[in-house]
């Protein structure tokens, strides 16, 4: 169902759907107010309840006088309750600081009271210009949790952004978190394209190049067919050619021709057939075509039906063009373009009917096979994303240290009997920053040796060999693995991608290892079905205890957007969904984790 737009009161935005996320970046309290003031402009004058969060130079004050310059009787919707006016301290600092859920929580709750109270929705802006860099990175992740956490809800939120305040590093990161972006350029407000936008204006493009095509082949090929049928009527009309000669070029032409082409009286029975359309009765009826046979006898009971209202519609004069697909003797279906119009005799009268068809199975396919790998693709796109966010992390923090560190050594105020500890904390924090490194060249070496060989895997021998494989990363006797695959041993998968898993795994569990002991690791496999269950557990502070489960109600959905998952449990997660599989962690009782795989038995009948 097409989806009703809302008027953004934003020129270069235009109308929007409900659930949109955008940003504006400005260079001044100018700029900012001309997108703010018709935004919230509009929303009043649309029935939506409006929150506007100021932040910087521009006030609460600021903010209702600008506002009132265009909309006069702003006291009425104030007395109305439809909107409020509101600093940055009010509703991101809650409590004097920033949290994620707290907000999302505050503004859908917002929305419900909105909503009981008969306003149409909720239009949101807040202008971010308070932000430093302490609250700017859990900012972003609010702003990424923004995106699902509106979808499909009756909201438009608006972020602003000061240009003199963003690298431009953050200018594209803000951008990818938004849905759309605006921005100033040479006195002229613009919006950027984002990816998403991009692949999908492309693609519909390319569909709209492939119909075209098909449209403009078919039509010269019918407007062939009448030009020669015009000919040989005139030619006939003249004498030059004999009935029967006339009649031999048609019938060549139509049984020549690739479509089918079906020519039947008002009473719906056949008077004439193309060779193309006796094949096609045969393959999707299992009956060849007869002359005087009647057309709705080849039919179920929900075509005769269909064929009956058509039939009505074409004898009143009218010409049909549909597709419409039938199962064939097989296990597939065949997809045929059909178009159907009335013959009439001199009189103008309706006589009889014409029906031509063309098969379009190889199209249709080729559409759906377009829409899996789109959205295979778009699947990578986001694994993509979670992989540089936990990169990010992974980088970031040793790195945000260093920097601290070396702030706190400049400063000459520092007592020299500090300043040794502080320095031996600067090479511990470049020392992780080192490992990180030295781990992402060693994740990165892997993946290029991966192939897509599928063969049928011992899980006992593969776990021995990822396990040698890690050796030069950790100290191998400082770590236990433990292993059971007595239940099932043998699975037929990618064999470089289950590798990979477990590897990464193991890679994770050694590299983020909090216990103060050695980790300690089990690995079991059971059969459900056509599904095979790896239990990866990584035990706590309480060490191995054989046999330990995860409590049922603890699984959750692996989300390797989370900080702390690394950039290990983020490519271990891309292998799971491309083996078709899925992944869910819970918690052990002495605070380990469990990782549950659920993977098919069998991949030597899938396209992967």
């Amino acid at each position: 169902m097409k989806q009703a737009l809302r008027p953004t009161g934003i020129e270069v935005l235009g109308n929007i759907p409900w659930g949109t996320h955008f940003c504006h970046f400005y260079q001044n309290d100018e700029d900012l107010l001309s997108i703010q003031v018709p935004f919230f402009k509009t929303g009043l004058e649309n029935n939506e309840y409006c929150i506007w969060v100021t932040s910087g130079q521009t006030t609460v004050e600021n903010a209702k006088n600008a506002l009132k310059e265009v909309v006069p009787d702003l006291d009425k919707y104030y007395e109305h309750k439809s909107i409020e006016i509101l600093s940055h301290h009010d509703w991101y600092l809650i409590n004097g600081q920033f949290e994620l859920d707290n907000v999302i929580r505050l503004m859908l709750a917002r929305l419900k009271i909105a909503l009981e109270n008969g306003f149409a929705g909720l239009r949101l802006n807040g202008d971010e210009a308070w932000m430093d860099q302490r609250t700017s990175h859990d900012f972003m992740e609010y702003e990424r949790f923004l995106n699902p956490a509106i979808a499909g809800k009756k909201l438009i939120i608006s972020c602003s952004y000061q240009l003199s305040k963003c690298t431009a590093t953050d200018v594209l990161d803000v951008a990818l978190l938004h849905e759309s972006a605006v921005s100033k350029r040479k006195d002229r407000w613009e919006i950027l394209e984002t990816r998403n936008f991009l692949t999908s204006q492309t693609q519909l493009n390319l569909e709209r190049d492939l119909l075209t095509k098909r449209v403009l082949k078919t039509t010269r090929e019918l407007n062939g067919i009448t030009e020669q049928v015009k000919k040989e009527r005139s030619e006939r009309k003249k004498g030059v050619f004999s009935p029967y000669k006339s009649e031999l070029y048609l019938k060549t032409i139509v049984n020549t021709s690739d479509i089918a082409f079906v020519l039947f009286d008002s009473d719906s029975h056949v008077l004439l057939f193309n060779a193309i359309a006796n094949y096609w009765s045969i393959l999707s009826f299992g009956v060849p075509l007869k002359k005087g046979v009647y057309l709705p006898d080849l039919l179920n009971e929900e075509g005769k039906i269909k064929f009956k209202e058509t039939i009505k519609a074409v004898l009143s004069g009218q010409s049909l063009s549909y597709e419409t697909s039938y199962q064939d003797q097989g296990e597939f279906r065949e997809w045929y373009r059909v178009t159907i119009h009335p013959v009439k005799d001199d009189d103008g009268k309706v006589v009889g009917v014409c029906c031509t068809a063309s098969n379009i199975t190889r199209d249709k396919r080729a559409e759906t096979e377009l829409q899996r790998i789109s959205g295979r693709l778009e699947e990578r796109n986001k694994d993509v994303d979670k992989f540089a966010f936990s990169l990010s992390h992974d980088l970031r923090a040793p790195l945000a240290n260093m920097l601290g560190l070396a702030r706190m050594l400049k400063n000459t105020n520092v007592p020299n009997s500090e300043r040794p500890e502080l320095e031996s904390f600067l090479f511990q924090s470049i020392e992780k920053l080192n490992d990180a490194v030295y781990n992402l060249n060693r994740i990165l070496e892997l993946d290029k040796t991966l192939s897509l060989k599928k063969a049928k895997v011992n899980l006992t021998e593969l776990v021995n060999e990822v396990s040698a494989r890690y050796k030069p990363i950790a100290k191998q006797d400082a770590v236990r693995i433990y292993t059971d695959f007595d239940n099932v041993n043998e699975i037929f998968t990618i064999v470089s991608y289950l590798e990979s898993i477990f590897f990464h795994l193991i890679f994770s569990s050694i590299t983020y290892n909090q216990t103060g002991r050695p980790p300690v690791i089990e690995i079991t496999a059971e059969k459900t079905a056509n599904k095979v269950i790896i239990h990866y557990k990584n035990f706590g502070k309480g060490g191995y205890s054989k046999g330990t489960k995860a409590d049922a109600g603890s699984y959750k959905t692996l989300n390797t957007s989370i900080r702390g998952h690394g950039v290990g449990l983020s490519t271990v997660k891309t292998r799971v969904d491309i083996l078709g599989g899925s992944i869910s962690v819970g918690t052990l009782p002495d605070g380990g984790k469990e990782y549950r795989i659920e993977l098919p038995l069998d991949l030597s009948e899938t396209n992967l």
